[in-house]
């Protein structure tokens, strides 16, 4: 038990110095189609779940503080970690039938319009890329905007054998960062949602790996 401890204790300081490497060399192209102020539901991919700490880190300053919605299981710790090394809240929530008394919480909190909620539009387990409805379930009934945003990096380390292709950047990457307002979404009306963000011709490219941390990511 204490060397299981041990090993996430060394993984999680690995994460979150890597984290910092990235948050001091990267490059980030904004595409913004958005105006910031009040609260809004902010929805990604479950992929881009690693650079997303710097760009919540990044709004956070521009609107209300960001909650991010993560799963209750071993796997959110470690997404809880380097979500508090970049100023945030996590909101631990169950998955499946489980979730419900946590879901209504933060449901009845949105209303309150103090804080931003930001959910992995297709986690916590997928289908890649097919967007659970969630996120438009609370901007439909707390009359919150949502705000979809996507990436695409110009290098980066993709693991392919995860079902959502996890990406982790690289050192003195230019990632492009578009965030679009798509105002209140009803969850039976989901929109089309982009992939990736249009990135400016720059080179490079992901390059494919072997998942060497599954289970952990």
């Amino acid at each position: 038990m204490r060397l299981k401890r041990n090993k996430a204790n060394i993984l999680q300081w690995l994460f979150n110095k890597y984290l910092a490497l990235v948050d001091r060399t990267v490059m980030i192209v904004w595409q913004e189609e958005n105006i910031y102020g009040d609260s809004q539901i902010f929805g990604f991919w479950h992929e881009d779940s690693f650079f997303m700490n710097l760009v919540l880190e990044k709004l956070a300053h521009k609107t209300t503080p960001v909650d991010v919605i993560v799963t209750a299981d071993t796997r959110g710790n470690y997404i809880e970690n380097m979500i508090k090394q970049c100023g945030g809240n996590a909101l631990r929530v169950p998955d499946g039938y489980k979730a419900y008394a946590s879901l209504k919480k933060i449901v009845q909190d949105t209303y309150e319009k103090s804080r931003s909620i930001a959910v992995a539009l297709d986690g916590p387990l997928g289908p890649r890329h097919e967007p659970k409805k969630l996120a438009f379930y609370l901007s439909e009934h707390a009359e919150e905007e949502f705000v979809g945003i996507s990436l695409s990096y110009s290098s980066c380390l993709r693991l392919t054998r995860r079902w959502d292709k996890y990406v982790i950047p690289l050192p003195f990457t230019t990632v492009t960062v578009a965030v679009k307002n798509y105002g209140i979404v009803e969850k039976n009306a989901v929109p089309a949602l982009p992939v990736s963000a249009q990135a400016p011709d720059r080179g490079g490219a992901c390059k494919q790996s072997e998942e060497s941390l599954k289970g952990v990511l």
